[in-house]
């Protein structure tokens, strides 16, 4: 047997997994209930990749991860006998696939019962087990065994390996939300109290941190401390992970794994906005992440990340979208009688939301796998035959040159996050429901950590936005006034408030060169932009206007106070979300490209133009030149007028359309 070796190769802008010089298109399968019926399924489509997952361990709702079963079962003891059985049916039922082996690391039970002095676990806890030395060297010790016998054995067909741990293993941490056990004598709350120098430190809760009136944690304060070094060792623990894995593997095949989104309900208590640190980690090589969820996966939504996912590639790593949505087949009791009730109510529904996550994959130049839970998610003709149509468009757009053309770069800062109090809604109002306006906004952006500002070839952008960048270091101030002057820069609310000491609205009044004032905001305040109502989803303390009789103002407050305003190139906004028509008109007026001012959700790129309806079923797309152009999921053309591309498209159909002059 000849171990194989593989690496992450792009060929004219489009990613490829290289296994032993054989270039693979990215597309894989996934499952916690792999079974002949699926597995045989899936190698009819042509997928060529799958993962497969080792764990003993039961899932948030109860049910196991795998009913193989685990192989760890007690200090240095293992049986792999579970792996083999697991592997065996993967070669019988998807004889051409390479492997992606995914390594669930939380404590056994027999470790819990053996350590009973240890009140929390890493599932529920990981923040605690981050410092816990014993275990970490237990899990270690572990891993080397595990990858050592799979690749003495498996290693021909092996071309990936995935860590996973904390709830969901994706590295969250439940300690704030889990009463359960008394955190006084905890590992990270001694560590916490050794960091401020007070060994009576009270012990940091969700309603001490929520409380005041203030919207906003001081990066000086006690508590966004605490929230630091939770969110330090989790990155830790994951970057250890990654390197005791590449102790065995020496790089030869890519590592992988589920972390750092930011795009969640509960932003600041997962304690995973250290993310960073793990990302620059030259031991991993891949980053999993499911699609956005909530109105994100409806017809009238629109499909996005939960990543700053072009982050990703300036990381030197390559992201992967997983398509997890519940089919209308998915409505059937799981092992223990609990019903996933989030499933789409027809194969049609699904079609549409599965085929814009499809040009959302490829516009990133990203890979993807489709998750079939628990099973039987895919068990029909009508299934089997739109799998096979993804990945044989997939496949096809692969074998031409794909390069981004976006004109706008959106930023976020993941730390700046623990500057906000989870019960205000900001981390969603700032990050989430901004992106999904610019989503609407008729025309692509990359999105980025504030972190990859410098790395960029800046002449490529006519418009910067800062979402949520509270924090921001001296010298990214000082690029962004010296290297950006003559871009349109977007700043919202408090962007750039700490400096130094000093966390004041003087420093985001400096940063965008435009006078500020502070307003009173007892009660929620809208503003209007064009008759279009917006605001914070809570009262939001404290909250600013332009006073500055220079600044063209674009929006008021509905007291009367300039919400919105322009003075040169530099945008200030002292409300947020902000609705996508404004993003329409500001992208227009920085000169980028507008395709749709429909408002409706596109995914673009050098190679196609997709869209899909979600306000109006008589549509326009505004092309770069005038053409016939190939819808490729019907097979219809279509010919420009006076550069417009109409069409009529039923409420959230997907449409993907590419010059009939580059279709094979």
């Amino acid at each position: 047997m000849t171990n194989i070796v593989s690496k992450i190769v792009y060929k004219d802008g489009v990613p490829f997994i290289d296994v032993n010089g054989e270039l693979i298109e990215p597309a894989a399968f996934r499952s916690f209930r792999p079974k002949p019926d699926n597995l045989a399924l899936i190698s009819r489509t042509g997928v060529r990749l799958c993962q497969m997952l080792v764990s003993g361990l039961p899932c948030t709702n109860g049910n196991p991860y795998s009913l193989f079963g685990g192989v760890w079962k007690g200090e240095d003891e293992y049986d792999f006998t579970a792996f083999d059985n697991q592997f065996e049916m993967f070669q019988l039922f998807a004889p051409d696939a390479y492997y992606n082996v995914m390594l669930h690391l939380d404590e056994p039970e027999w470790w819990r019962e053996k350590h009973p002095d240890l009140p929390f676990n890493s599932y529920r806890h990981v923040t605690e087990m981050a410092l816990c030395e014993e275990w970490k060297q237990a899990t270690a010790r572990y891993i080397k065994a595990f990858i050592e016998y799979a690749e003495s054995k498996y290693g021909d067909r092996i071309y990936a390996y995935s860590i996973a741990a904390g709830l969901s293993n994706e590295w969250f941490d439940h300690s704030l939300y889990d009463t359960a056990y008394d955190r006084e004598g905890s590992l990270n709350i001694q560590a916490y109290r050794k960091l401020i120098g007070d060994p009576t430190a009270p012990v940091p809760t969700i309603e001490s941190m929520e409380a005041g009136d203030c919207s906003l944690r001081c990066p000086d304060s006690n508590d966004f401390k605490y929230l630091k070094l939770c969110c330090e060792s989790t990155a830790d623990l994951v970057c250890f992970y990654a390197k005791e894995v590449q102790k065995v593997l020496q790089h030869k095949k890519l590592l992988g794994l589920f972390y750092g989104y930011v795009d969640l309900d509960l932003q600041v208590y997962w304690n995973t906005n250290g993310y960073e640190k793990a990302w620059n980690s030259p031991d991993i090589d891949m980053l999993y992440s499911p699609a956005a969820y909530r109105d994100n996966r409806f017809l009238t939504g629109v499909s996005s990340y939960q990543y700053a996912v072009d982050s990703i590639a300036a990381c030197g790593k390559l992201y992967l979208h997983e398509n997890d949505h519940r089919t209308h087949l998915a409505r059937f009791p799981l092992e223990n009688g609990a019903m996933l009730r989030d499933c789409y109510g027809s194969f049609e529904e699904w079609r549409e939301v599965f085929r814009r996550e499809l040009c959302n994959v490829m516009q990133k130049q990203s890979a993807f796998w489709w998750f079939d839970f628990f099973g039987g998610y895919y068990s029909s003709p009508e299934y089997e035959e739109e799998l096979k149509l993804e990945v044989d468009i997939y496949k096809q757009l692969a074998a031409s040159p794909r390069q981004s053309n976006s004109e706008i770069a959106v930023f976020v800062d993941p730390y700046s996050f623990n500057c906000t109090k989870e019960n205000t809604r900001l981390c969603t109002d700032l990050g989430r429901k901004n992106i999904n306006a610019l989503l609407r906004c008729g025309a692509p952006f990359e999105y980025y950590n504030l972190s990859d500002l410098k790395k960029l070839d800046v002449s490529r952008y006519k418009m910067f936005v800062f979402l949520n960048a509270y924090l921001m270091s001296e010298e990214t101030r000082t690029y962004i006034q010296e290297k950006l002057a003559d871009k349109y820069t977007v700043f919202i609310h408090g962007t750039g408030m700490a400096r130094g000491d000093s966390f004041d609205i003087a420093n985001t009044e400096q940063l965008c060169g435009i006078r500020l004032t502070e307003i009173d905001s007892s009660q929620p305040i809208r503003a209007d932009y064009q008759g279009v109502k917006f605001g914070f989803t809570s009262a939001i303390k404290p909250m600013f206007a332009v006073a500055d009789e220079q600044a063209e103002i674009l929006a008021r407050y509905e007291s009367g106070e300039a919400c919105i305003a322009v003075k040169g190139h530099s945008v200030y906004c002292g409300a947020s979300p902000l609705p996508w028509q404004f993003w329409c008109d500001l992208a227009r007026r920085a000169g980028v490209h507008i395709y749709s001012d429909q408002g409706s959700g596109t995914a673009i790129c050098s190679q196609f133009v997709a869209a899909y309806t979600t306000l109006t079923e008589e549509c326009v797309l505004h092309m770069k030149r005038d053409g016939v152009y190939r819808e490729l999921f019907s097979g219809r053309t279509y010919v420009t007028v006076k550069g417009d591309l109409c069409y009529h498209a039923e409420k959230g159909q997907t449409m993907l359309f590419v010059p009939e002059d580059s279709v094979g």
